[in-house]
């Protein structure tokens, strides 16, 4: 596996939410999410590449929304689950600023949080 790469951080969270997969609304469950990107677990593959909606219900942390993200990754362990769960690794497309206040407030406020970066990460090498 490569160097982690993300320009934020991750907060881990267990929100369900609906994704859109083709003409149909699928409910799924948020692993992860920034104000970039969300790691979601999916009972219906996605495609690389897929671009889809996520429709967020209202929680203590986010207000209910919807964002458009692109699918960078879709793959399963089938000897893990049964039925299969897919994990789903996306790119948010231009989330509006509801989501934005919202996924801040996860990763940097009073929400659960944990930076999945390793230490160190963005800094110089004499530590600043």
């Amino acid at each position: 596996m490569g160097n982690d790469q993300r320009g934020f951080p991750r907060s881990l969270v267990e929100l369900v939410v609906k994704t859109r997969i083709k003409d149909q609304w699928v409910d799924c469950k948020v692993l992860d999410l920034s104000v970039e990107g969300v790691s979601l677990e999916v009972k219906r593959p996605l495609e690389m590449g897929e671009l889809t909606t996520i429709e967020m219900e209202h929680s203590e942390w986010m207000k209910k929304n919807q964002v458009q993200a692109e699918v960078l990754r879709c793959d399963s362990n089938s000897d893990e689950t049964e039925p299969r769960i897919f994990h789903v690794v996306a790119r948010l497309i231009e989330p509006n600023d509801d989501y934005l206040m919202g996924a801040l407030n996860l990763v940097y406020g009073d929400g659960p949080k944990k930076d999945r970066r390793e230490p160190g990460f963005g800094k110089r090498e004499d530590g600043r």
